[in-house]
């Protein structure tokens, strides 16, 4: 169970650093532009649109790929018990052994994903506050993902 468990592992993390790899390459092509104003925004041209969608995309596709797959399949490999556990158990024990520094920081990047999942047309602030919280705070989730890539090679060797 332990190989299955390491293979679904090393597919976690080739998929979340692809994610990483286009979320800092979009984040880079839209740093011109950022703090984002409701202005600004409204303003964006079709590419700089583009990029933005891609930056969230990522985001999304990165804290599923994260929330989903690699931090239950981690603690499952690092417990050796493949039993289910709530995620709020798996953040817990992921703030126990020092993978994570805290399970808000998961929580705060929850409800900015929340918040971009949800079209606000009549409300560009709270989407334009929300991209500014994003594209500012992003190392903190590459730093989440990055100590529990590192921890998991660490244990595999």
């Amino acid at each position: 169970m332990i190989d299955v468990m390491q293979v679904k592992i090393d597919s976690s993390i080739k998929e979340c650093n692809s994610h990483i790899e286009k979320l800092i390459r979009s984040k880079r092509l839209l740093s011109e532009f950022f703090p984002l104003e409701p202005d600004k925004f409204k303003n964006l041209d079709e590419e700089q649109i583009e990029h933005l969608d891609q930056f969230i995309y990522r985001f999304t596709r990165l804290q599923d790929s994260m929330g989903k797959r690699l931090l239950p399949s981690l603690i499952s490999y690092i417990d050796n018990d493949f039993s289910p556990k709530s995620f709020l158990d798996i953040l817990a024990r992921l703030e126990q052994l020092g993978i994570i520094e805290n399970d808000t920081d998961w929580q705060f990047f929850r409800n900015l994903r929340n918040n971009l999942a949800h079209d606000y047309p009549d409300n560009i602030k709270i989407m334009t506050e929300t991209l500014n919280l994003l594209f500012e705070e992003l190392p903190r989730l590459e730093n989440m993902f990055s100590g529990a890539r590192d921890y998991y090679l660490k244990k595999k060797k």
